[in-house]
Protein backbone atom coordinates (compact mmCIF):
# COMPACT_ATOMS: atom_id res chain seq x y z
CA UNK A 1 0.00 0.00 0.00
CA UNK A 2 3.03 2.26 0.32
CA UNK A 3 4.33 1.97 -3.24
CA UNK A 4 1.17 0.84 -5.00
CA UNK A 5 3.05 -1.90 -6.82
CA UNK A 6 1.80 -5.47 -7.12
CA UNK A 7 3.60 -7.58 -4.55
CA UNK A 8 2.46 -11.02 -5.67
CA UNK A 9 -0.09 -12.77 -7.89
CA UNK A 10 -1.82 -15.88 -6.61
CA UNK A 11 -3.41 -18.42 -8.93
CA UNK A 12 -5.51 -21.41 -7.97
CA UNK A 13 -4.28 -24.51 -9.83
CA UNK A 14 -7.06 -25.84 -11.99
CA UNK A 15 -6.86 -28.69 -14.53
CA UNK A 16 -7.07 -27.42 -18.09
CA UNK A 17 -7.80 -30.79 -19.71
CA UNK A 18 -11.36 -30.94 -18.45
CA UNK A 19 -14.18 -30.41 -20.95
CA UNK A 20 -16.28 -28.35 -18.51
CA UNK A 21 -13.52 -25.90 -17.56
CA UNK A 22 -15.31 -22.99 -19.20
CA UNK A 23 -18.54 -23.67 -17.30
CA UNK A 24 -16.88 -23.70 -13.84
CA UNK A 25 -16.93 -20.41 -11.96
CA UNK A 26 -13.31 -19.68 -11.00
CA UNK A 27 -13.93 -16.25 -9.50
CA UNK A 28 -12.79 -15.36 -5.98
CA UNK A 29 -15.32 -13.35 -3.99
CA UNK A 30 -14.08 -13.74 -0.39
CA UNK A 31 -10.72 -12.78 1.16
CA UNK A 32 -9.91 -12.92 4.87
CA UNK A 33 -6.53 -12.05 6.39
CA UNK A 34 -5.40 -13.80 9.57
CA UNK A 35 -4.18 -10.74 11.48
CA UNK A 36 -2.27 -12.71 14.10
CA UNK A 37 -0.15 -14.21 11.30
CA UNK A 38 0.27 -11.28 8.91
CA UNK A 39 2.31 -9.26 11.43
CA UNK A 40 5.05 -11.90 11.20
CA UNK A 41 6.92 -11.14 8.00
CA UNK A 42 8.80 -13.96 6.28
CA UNK A 43 6.61 -16.38 8.22
CA UNK A 44 5.97 -19.93 6.99
CA UNK A 45 2.35 -19.86 8.17
CA UNK A 46 -0.59 -19.20 5.84
CA UNK A 47 -1.99 -15.75 6.46
CA UNK A 48 -4.67 -15.38 3.77
CA UNK A 49 -7.89 -17.36 3.23
CA UNK A 50 -9.99 -17.23 0.09
CA UNK A 51 -12.84 -19.13 -1.51
CA UNK A 52 -12.42 -20.87 -4.82
CA UNK A 53 -14.07 -22.99 -7.49
CA UNK A 54 -16.13 -26.08 -6.70
CA UNK A 55 -16.75 -25.02 -3.10
CA UNK A 56 -13.10 -24.98 -2.02
CA UNK A 57 -11.47 -22.90 0.72
CA UNK A 58 -7.79 -22.08 0.17
CA UNK A 59 -4.99 -21.04 2.56
CA UNK A 60 -2.19 -18.88 1.11
CA UNK A 61 1.33 -18.10 2.28
CA UNK A 62 2.43 -14.72 0.93
CA UNK A 63 6.16 -15.09 1.65
CA UNK A 64 7.06 -18.71 0.76
CA UNK A 65 7.89 -20.35 -2.53
CA UNK A 66 4.71 -22.51 -2.33
CA UNK A 67 1.88 -20.02 -1.87
CA UNK A 68 -1.03 -22.50 -1.74
CA UNK A 69 -0.47 -24.38 1.52
CA UNK A 70 -3.93 -25.92 2.00
CA UNK A 71 -7.18 -26.45 0.14
CA UNK A 72 -10.34 -28.30 1.18
CA UNK A 73 -14.09 -28.38 0.50
CA UNK A 74 -16.19 -27.71 3.62
CA UNK A 75 -19.63 -27.84 1.97
CA UNK A 76 -21.33 -31.21 2.33
CA UNK A 77 -22.93 -30.81 -1.12
CA UNK A 78 -19.82 -29.19 -2.68
CA UNK A 79 -21.66 -25.90 -2.99
CA UNK A 80 -19.93 -22.57 -3.61
CA UNK A 81 -18.63 -20.87 -0.44
CA UNK A 82 -20.33 -17.49 -0.40
CA UNK A 83 -18.96 -15.96 2.83
CA UNK A 84 -15.96 -16.47 5.16
CA UNK A 85 -15.10 -15.01 8.55
CA UNK A 86 -12.79 -15.82 11.49
CA UNK A 87 -12.73 -15.07 15.19
CA UNK A 88 -10.54 -12.29 16.61
CA UNK A 89 -7.79 -14.70 17.69
CA UNK A 90 -7.88 -16.58 14.34
CA UNK A 91 -8.76 -19.82 16.13
CA UNK A 92 -12.01 -20.67 14.33
CA UNK A 93 -13.09 -20.36 10.72
CA UNK A 94 -16.76 -19.86 9.76
CA UNK A 95 -17.68 -20.58 6.14
CA UNK A 96 -21.17 -20.34 4.61
CA UNK A 97 -22.28 -21.80 1.27
CA UNK A 98 -25.00 -21.19 -1.31
CA UNK A 99 -27.25 -23.77 0.34
CA UNK A 100 -27.54 -21.75 3.57
CA UNK A 101 -25.22 -23.92 5.66
CA UNK A 102 -22.57 -22.59 8.05
CA UNK A 103 -19.46 -24.71 8.75
CA UNK A 104 -17.07 -24.24 11.67
CA UNK A 105 -13.42 -25.40 11.67
CA UNK A 106 -10.60 -25.04 14.17
CA UNK A 107 -7.59 -23.43 12.41
CA UNK A 108 -5.41 -22.46 15.36
CA UNK A 109 -2.74 -25.03 14.48
CA UNK A 110 -3.56 -25.38 10.79
CA UNK A 111 -1.25 -24.47 7.88
CA UNK A 112 1.53 -23.14 10.09
CA UNK A 113 4.52 -24.62 8.27
CA UNK A 114 4.33 -27.40 5.71
CA UNK A 115 1.49 -27.76 3.19
CA UNK A 116 -1.53 -29.56 4.60
CA UNK A 117 -2.91 -32.67 2.92
CA UNK A 118 -6.29 -32.70 4.64
CA UNK A 119 -8.88 -30.28 6.02
CA UNK A 120 -8.61 -28.65 9.46
CA UNK A 121 -10.36 -30.03 12.52
CA UNK A 122 -14.15 -30.05 12.00
CA UNK A 123 -16.15 -28.48 14.85
CA UNK A 124 -19.79 -28.03 13.82
CA UNK A 125 -22.22 -27.14 11.05
CA UNK A 126 -25.85 -26.08 10.85
CA UNK A 127 -28.29 -24.60 8.36
CA UNK A 128 -28.89 -20.90 8.93
CA UNK A 129 -30.93 -20.00 5.82
CA UNK A 130 -32.73 -21.65 2.90
CA UNK A 131 -30.90 -19.56 0.29
CA UNK A 132 -27.43 -18.15 -0.39
CA UNK A 133 -25.74 -16.69 2.68
CA UNK A 134 -24.41 -13.34 1.47
CA UNK A 135 -22.66 -12.39 4.70
CA UNK A 136 -21.61 -13.82 8.06
CA UNK A 137 -19.85 -11.78 10.73
CA UNK A 138 -18.46 -12.71 14.14
CA UNK A 139 -19.29 -10.18 16.86
CA UNK A 140 -16.43 -10.89 19.25
CA UNK A 141 -17.66 -8.70 22.11
CA UNK A 142 -20.94 -10.60 22.51
CA UNK A 143 -19.56 -13.89 21.09
CA UNK A 144 -22.36 -14.25 18.53
CA UNK A 145 -22.58 -14.80 14.79
CA UNK A 146 -24.60 -12.55 12.50
CA UNK A 147 -25.84 -13.97 9.17
CA UNK A 148 -27.86 -12.57 6.27
CA UNK A 149 -29.21 -14.25 3.16
CA UNK A 150 -31.03 -13.76 -0.12
CA UNK A 151 -34.11 -15.22 1.59
CA UNK A 152 -34.57 -11.72 3.08
CA UNK A 153 -33.74 -12.73 6.66
CA UNK A 154 -31.05 -11.61 9.09
CA UNK A 155 -30.43 -13.94 12.02
CA UNK A 156 -28.33 -14.12 15.16
CA UNK A 157 -26.58 -17.28 16.38
CA UNK A 158 -24.24 -18.24 19.14
CA UNK A 159 -20.74 -19.24 18.08
CA UNK A 160 -21.76 -22.85 18.78
CA UNK A 161 -24.68 -22.64 16.32
CA UNK A 162 -27.53 -22.08 18.80
CA UNK A 163 -30.45 -20.17 17.26
CA UNK A 164 -30.97 -16.85 19.07
CA UNK A 165 -33.56 -15.26 16.78
CA UNK A 166 -34.49 -13.52 13.53
CA UNK A 167 -34.50 -9.74 13.28
CA UNK A 168 -38.07 -8.46 13.04
CA UNK A 169 -39.69 -11.27 15.06
CA UNK A 170 -42.42 -10.46 17.57
CA UNK A 171 -40.64 -11.88 20.63
CA UNK A 172 -37.56 -9.92 21.70
CA UNK A 173 -34.38 -11.64 22.87
CA UNK A 174 -31.59 -10.78 25.27
CA UNK A 175 -28.15 -11.84 24.07
CA UNK A 176 -26.82 -12.56 27.57
CA UNK A 177 -30.00 -14.40 28.62
CA UNK A 178 -30.06 -17.78 26.93
CA UNK A 179 -33.62 -18.44 28.15
CA UNK A 180 -34.86 -15.79 25.69
CA UNK A 181 -33.25 -17.55 22.72
CA UNK A 182 -35.17 -19.62 20.21
CA UNK A 183 -32.82 -22.55 20.80
CA UNK A 184 -33.40 -25.53 20.61
CA UNK A 185 -35.99 -24.59 17.99
CA UNK A 186 -34.98 -23.74 14.43
CA UNK A 187 -36.63 -21.46 11.84
CA UNK A 188 -39.76 -23.06 10.41
CA UNK A 189 -38.76 -22.70 6.75
CA UNK A 190 -35.52 -24.54 7.48
CA UNK A 191 -37.33 -27.29 9.36
CA UNK A 192 -39.65 -28.14 6.44
CA UNK A 193 -37.07 -27.73 3.66
CA UNK A 194 -36.13 -31.10 2.09
CA UNK A 195 -32.44 -30.17 1.89
CA UNK A 196 -32.29 -29.96 5.68
CA UNK A 197 -32.47 -33.77 5.96
CA UNK A 198 -29.28 -35.24 7.43
CA UNK A 199 -27.04 -37.25 5.19
CA UNK A 200 -26.49 -40.91 5.99
CA UNK A 201 -24.96 -43.78 4.01
CA UNK A 202 -28.26 -45.69 4.17
CA UNK A 203 -30.19 -42.60 3.05
CA UNK A 204 -28.08 -41.92 -0.01
CA UNK A 205 -30.79 -43.28 -2.27
CA UNK A 206 -34.43 -43.83 -1.48
CA UNK A 207 -35.39 -47.50 -1.39
CA UNK A 208 -37.56 -48.68 -4.25
CA UNK A 209 -40.13 -51.17 -3.04
CA UNK A 210 -42.48 -53.19 -5.20
CA UNK A 211 -45.94 -53.63 -3.63
CA UNK A 212 -46.88 -57.11 -2.48
CA UNK A 213 -50.05 -58.45 -4.09
CA UNK A 214 -52.22 -60.28 -1.58
CA UNK A 215 -54.77 -61.51 -4.12
CA UNK A 216 -54.85 -65.28 -4.66
CA UNK A 217 -52.72 -66.37 -7.58
CA UNK A 218 -50.47 -69.15 -8.72
CA UNK A 219 -47.30 -67.19 -8.11
CA UNK A 220 -44.71 -68.59 -5.77
CA UNK A 221 -43.59 -66.72 -2.64
CA UNK A 222 -40.29 -66.02 -4.37
CA UNK A 223 -42.07 -63.62 -6.74
CA UNK A 224 -43.53 -61.72 -3.80
CA UNK A 225 -40.16 -60.59 -2.41
CA UNK A 226 -39.91 -56.78 -2.42
CA UNK A 227 -36.86 -55.59 -4.27
CA UNK A 228 -34.87 -53.19 -2.11
CA UNK A 229 -32.38 -51.28 -4.24
CA UNK A 230 -29.85 -49.98 -1.71
CA UNK A 231 -26.10 -50.25 -2.11
CA UNK A 232 -24.30 -50.09 1.23
CA UNK A 233 -20.59 -50.67 1.65
CA UNK A 234 -19.91 -52.74 4.77
CA UNK A 235 -16.69 -52.11 6.68
CA UNK A 236 -14.67 -55.12 7.82
CA UNK A 237 -13.41 -55.19 11.39
CA UNK A 238 -11.06 -58.11 12.15
CA UNK A 239 -11.75 -57.77 15.90
CA UNK A 240 -15.42 -58.54 15.51
CA UNK A 241 -16.54 -62.16 15.03
CA UNK A 242 -17.52 -62.79 11.45
CA UNK A 243 -20.61 -64.93 10.92
CA UNK A 244 -20.85 -66.73 7.59
CA UNK A 245 -24.40 -66.69 6.28
CA UNK A 246 -25.25 -68.50 3.08
CA UNK A 247 -27.14 -66.61 0.42
CA UNK A 248 -29.69 -69.40 0.07
CA UNK A 249 -30.48 -69.18 3.80
CA UNK A 250 -31.17 -65.46 3.54
CA UNK A 251 -33.32 -65.99 0.45
CA UNK A 252 -35.29 -68.80 2.08
CA UNK A 253 -35.88 -66.75 5.23
CA UNK A 254 -37.03 -63.78 3.14
CA UNK A 255 -39.40 -66.03 1.19
CA UNK A 256 -40.94 -67.35 4.40
CA UNK A 257 -41.34 -63.89 5.90
CA UNK A 258 -42.92 -62.34 2.79
CA UNK A 259 -45.21 -65.34 2.30
CA UNK A 260 -46.35 -65.13 5.93
CA UNK A 261 -47.04 -61.41 5.54
CA UNK A 262 -49.06 -61.95 2.37
CA UNK A 263 -50.98 -64.88 3.91
CA UNK A 264 -51.75 -62.83 7.02
CA UNK A 265 -53.16 -59.96 4.97
CA UNK A 266 -55.31 -62.37 2.97
CA UNK A 267 -56.70 -64.02 6.11
CA UNK A 268 -57.52 -60.62 7.56
CA UNK A 269 -59.50 -59.70 4.44
CA UNK A 270 -61.39 -63.00 4.46
CA UNK A 271 -62.10 -62.67 8.18
CA UNK A 272 -63.41 -59.14 7.75
CA UNK A 273 -65.77 -60.31 4.97
CA UNK A 274 -67.14 -63.19 7.08
CA UNK A 275 -67.48 -61.34 10.39
CA UNK A 276 -68.98 -58.16 8.97
CA UNK A 277 -71.87 -57.16 11.33
CA UNK A 278 -75.36 -57.09 9.90
CA UNK A 279 -78.21 -54.96 11.27
CA UNK A 280 -81.52 -56.82 11.76
CA UNK A 281 -84.45 -54.42 12.08
CA UNK A 282 -83.03 -52.25 14.82
CA UNK A 283 -81.99 -55.22 16.95
CA UNK A 284 -78.53 -55.86 18.15
CA UNK A 285 -76.09 -56.81 15.43
CA UNK A 286 -75.20 -60.45 15.12
CA UNK A 287 -71.81 -61.62 13.90
CA UNK A 288 -71.97 -64.46 11.43
CA UNK A 289 -69.13 -66.87 11.04
CA UNK A 290 -68.50 -69.83 8.81
CA UNK A 291 -68.65 -73.26 10.43
CA UNK A 292 -66.22 -75.75 8.99
CA UNK A 293 -67.16 -79.41 9.60
CA UNK A 294 -64.79 -82.31 9.32
CA UNK A 295 -65.52 -84.91 6.60
CA UNK A 296 -67.29 -88.21 7.57
CA UNK A 297 -64.81 -91.01 8.02
CA UNK A 298 -65.37 -94.18 6.03
CA UNK A 299 -65.56 -97.61 7.65
CA UNK A 300 -62.13 -99.22 7.51
CA UNK A 301 -61.75 -102.45 5.54
CA UNK A 302 -60.70 -105.20 7.98
CA UNK A 303 -61.23 -108.15 5.66
CA UNK A 304 -57.53 -108.73 5.41
CA UNK A 305 -57.56 -109.59 9.12
CA UNK A 306 -60.58 -111.88 8.65
CA UNK A 307 -62.12 -110.03 11.51
CA UNK A 308 -64.78 -107.35 11.57
CA UNK A 309 -64.93 -105.68 14.96
CA UNK A 310 -67.82 -103.48 13.89
CA UNK A 311 -70.06 -106.50 13.13
CA UNK A 312 -69.28 -108.01 16.51
CA UNK A 313 -70.13 -104.78 18.21
CA UNK A 314 -73.46 -104.63 16.36
CA UNK A 315 -74.33 -108.23 17.38
CA UNK A 316 -73.55 -107.39 20.99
Amino acid sequence: MISGHIYRKLHIPFPTDRADTETVDTSITQLVFLRTRTVKFESTAASLISNGPQGSVNFWNLFSGIPLTASFVPSRVKSHISSITVTADDSFLYAADDGGYVYVYSIKDYALQDPERGPPKYVNHWRAHVNIVVSIEVVNEEKVLLSSSLDCTVRLWSLAGEYIGTFGQAEPWEIFTSASWKHPRVPYEILIDPQSMPLHPMLGEAPVLQPVNTEPSNRTPENLIPKLCIEHEMSYDPQLPQVAVAGMDIKEEANQWVYAQALGERLKQEHSKINRPRALGGQNTISCCEVVTSPICKKPDLSVLRTDFYEKSEEN
